[in-house]
């Protein structure tokens, strides 16, 4: 049964990204670290919003890092996500292909596994566009100068994520054999890594 990654300490989950075992593997970390740029940005709010500042600014601010807080829970899922698709095509491979029919199910089962790969660091990338967007024009324009290189760094992660994120997505759409659905989401991944530049 797989682990919650979430539930592991950062030491076990280092742990278990640096065993023998391929998940988690490179998706599943751009998840946690796309996660900790959220908890950086959430510091620099509540970092500023205990300092005397008007209480308007606060309310607006806090207001503003709920959507923060529940995309790093949904970055920790997308973790898990990632770490079960790969687990996915890797029980795919060992299905039987003795005959046409299992053969049949095997490519079948394997291309649904591919797709739902590619699906994965897509999620994930639409998900840090939109927190880079919410922080850049809502968050970061309003943050204490003591703590805003902090919420800079987490931007910066954030696109990075991006950017890895789309090489996934590109590496599981070679494997789609449906190159109607392979270009529908590869446009869609490259749309979304234009728009962080």
């Amino acid at each position: 049964m797989q682990k919650n990654f979430e539930e592991l300490s950062l030491k076990e989950y280092n742990s278990l990204l640096a065993s023998d075992a391929p998940a988690p593997g490179g998706g599943s970390a751009l998840c946690q670290v796309a996660a900790i740029a959220c908890s950086l940005i959430e510091m620099a709010v509540n970092v500023t919003a205990a300092k005397p500042v008007a209480e308007e600014n606060r309310e607006f601010l806090l207001g503003q890092c709920e959507a923060v807080t529940r995309a790093k829970k949904a970055f920790f899922r997308l973790s898990n996500d990632d770490a079960a698709a790969f687990q996915r095509i890797a029980d795919g491979f060992k299905l039987p292909k003795t005959t046409e029919e299992e053969r049949k199910v095997r490519s079948a089962e394997l291309q649904k596994a591919y797709h739902r790969a590619a699906l994965v660091p897509l999620d994930v990338m639409g998900l840090c566009r939109e927190i880079i967007r919410l922080t850049e024009v809502r968050i970061l324009p309003n943050l204490s100068r003591y703590v805003a290189s902090d919420c800079t760094i987490a931007l910066d992660l954030l696109r990075n994520a991006i950017r890895n994120s789309l090489l996934n997505v590109q590496a599981n759409t070679a494997l789609i054999r449906d190159a109607d659905l392979a270009a529908r989401l590869d446009r869609q991944a490259a749309q979304i890594a234009e728009e962080i530049k």
